[in-house]
Order: C-alpha cells, then sequence, then structure tokens
C-alpha cells in the first residue's frame, strides 16, 4: 500500500487506488461526476511528477501549474497533493430563467457574472454550493453571456432533480471550464451539416445551429431529434420556425412509440440516419446524447462513407446519481 499527502495530510491507499477514490473512501469532500476522465471536475494540483493520463486533455499551462485529473492518477510513493483555487478554475453564475418544456426536461438559463468564453457544441461542469456536479452542454451561441441548458431529469437523480423541482431563480451556482469538441471551425466552412440528437443532446446542436445560421459560411444542414414519444420531444415548433425561415435547414422530429403524427418521423432514429441519402463526402456529422446511440449511428455512418474526421460525437456519460 502506497502512501501520500494531502494538504499536508498522509494518507494511505488500497491497491491501484485512485487519488480520487483514495479520498472520497476517507471522506473528503471532492468535487466529481463522470470518474473517466471526460468532465475534468476532480481537479486537483500537485508539485510531484504525474501519470501522463491524469493530464491528458489539460492545456499546456494546466499541465505546467501542476493540475491534474484525480479520478485517473494512481497514488504513487511520498506524492504530495493540494486542493486549487477554485477562483482560478471556476466562474460564478446567476439562474435567470428556468422553463419546465416537458415531464421530464427543464430549459435552464445562467447569466454568468464575468466573461466566460466557449464554443457552441461544448459542455461545463454545473456546480451546486455543497460541491455536487454534474457535467451539461451548453445550449447557446459562441459569445452569449447567457449560457441556456437543457436539463432532464434522472431518476434519483440529485442535481438534475434539484434543478427540474426547485424553484431557483436568481441563485448562484459555479461553472467549469467548457470542454468538448463536438462544435464548428474554419476548416468546416461550406461543408454540409447532419446533427443528430437524442433527447437533451438536442442542446450542443441547437447552440451549433445558431452558431451556423448566423456565419452563414455552413451549406445545407438537417436536424434530427430524437424522443421516446411525440411528448418527449421539446421546442419542436421553435425548431419548425426555423425551418421555415431558412431554405437551407431542415427539422425532423422523430418518436418511437405512439401513433402516427402529422409533422413527425416515427421509427428507430438509428435506422432512419442508417438509411439517409446524404453527400458523404462533404458532410459534417455531430451526433450527441445517450451513449448506445450515438455509438450506434457513429458507427453506422462511418460504415456509409463519412470520413472518421467528419464524424463528432458528444455521448452522454451518466453518473450513478446524477
Amino acid at each position: 500500500m502506497d502512501t501520500f499527502y494531502f494538504e499536508g495530510t498522509q494518507f494511505t491507499a488500497l491497491k491501484d487506488e485512485t487519488v480520487l477514490d483514495c479520498l472520497l473512501r476517507k471522506g473528503v469532500k471532492v468535487t466529481n461526476s463522470c470518474k473517466s476522465g471526460i468532465c475534468h471536475s476532480c481537479i486537483l494540483k500537485s508539485t510531484s511528477s504525474l501519470d501522463d493520463i491524469s493530464q491528458k486533455g489539460l492545456n499546456s499551462s494546466k499541465k505546467e501549474a501542476g493540475f491534474f485529473l484525480s479520478c485517473q492518477q494512481k497514488v504513487a510513493p511520498d506524492l504530495e497533493v493540494f486542493m486549487p483555487d477554485s477562483s482560478t478554475l471556476l466562474a460564478e453564475g446567476e439562474i435567470t430563467s428556468q422553463e419546465r418544456v416537458t415531464e421530464s426536461v427543464v430549459v435552464l438559463k445562467i447569466q454568468t457574472l464575468k466573461k466566460f468564453p466557449f464554443k457552441a457544441g461544448q459542455f461545463t461542469n454545473i456546480i451546486r454550493e455543497d460541491g455536487v456536479c454534474r457535467s451539461y452542454s451548453i445550449a447557446s451561441q459562441t459569445g452569449d453571456q447567457e449560457l441556456e441548458f437543457h436539463i432532464r431529469k434522472v431518476p434519483n437523480g440529485v442535481l438534475s432533480n434539484w434543478l427540474y423541482d426547485e424553484e431557483l431563480i436568481g441563485k448562484k451556482i459555479q461553472l467549469s471550464e467548457p470542454l468538448g469538441e463536438c462544435c464548428l471551425n474554419d476548416e468546416m466552412d461550406g461543408q454540409d451539416l447532419l446533427l443528430i440528437g437524442v433527447g437533451t443532446g438536442l442542446a450542443p446542436l441547437y447552440g451549433v445551429l445558431k452558431d451556423s445560421i448566423s456565419s452563414g459560411k455552413m451549406g445545407a444542414i438537417k436536424l434530427f431529434h430524437g424522443g421516446l414519444t411525440v411528448d418527449s420531444l421539446y421546442m419542436v415548433e421553435n425548431l419548425k420556425a426555423i425551418d421555415h425561415k431558412f431554405d437551407f435547414f431542415s427539422y425532423h422530429p422523430v418518436f418511437l412509440k405512439g401513433e402516427d403524427k402529422e409533422g413527425f418521423l416515427k421509427g428507430n432514429l438509428v435506422d432512419l440516419i442508417k438509411n439517409l441519402n446524404f453527400d458523404k463526402k462533404n458532410t459534417i456529422v455531430m451526433i450527441c446524447g445517450d451513449p448506445l446511440i450515438v455509438k450506434n449511428i457513429k458507427q453506422s455512418v462511418f460504415l456509409s462513407g463519412v470520413p472518421s474526421k467528419s464524424i463528432l460525437s458528444d455521448p452522454f456519460v451518466s453518473h450513478s446519481s446524477n
């Protein structure tokens, strides 16, 4: 068993235990969520040598400053770990709007209290004052300082239930640095866009859509939004209005169960995309939402002839209590 130091106190770890798991087992509160190195919510700081995997995805300045992902760093002899200054990593925001658009989805708007650079399509961690933290995609257009989130209420979910059920207008929360690559860049100019979202996987794609319309640099844009039933789909009228306004954009709401309904497609979203006819060599495909569906659609699109570099995805990694 190896020992390490956290804030000057010695801790003894179990075999192959990570820094995060050891601290949590000992009752130390460390903000965390996915435990898979994706959300970056468990960042700590060290003056010791670190495993490369524990700094994967961090920018060079964070690496040089000794920041690391505690869920990925295995305990090593004489490792020295510290809690970072949250003011250097987190931004404060205030909840300004809370609209329950379905029985399980709330559209939340948060006004950042200082500049918060991000790209449409990225995600951030929303952190409650007690440290409970979860990752949510940003549905806003690049440059907006009022951030929009589409949050699904998960059964027994600690944060999602709080965000849906409680009246939170005026409530202060914290936001982590935005992450994620499911966003536009200059190399995509002139190409078509195929946006595929499942459930609240619509959120990052909605931001990307607004960026695309604003820039006027993309080609034809198709948006497929899938849900279990018609009632589980949201922002339908808003997206239909955008479809009506712009000739280059088409919106396709898809549901799996229930009676046929005019203006909606009924069927399996994976099968619909598999049989979709589009320009495989000149289309950027973005897929967001349920991990299994994202995986299946991603594989199907790749096998249909879309280059892997043109396929971007954001599978919504679940937590044991979201």
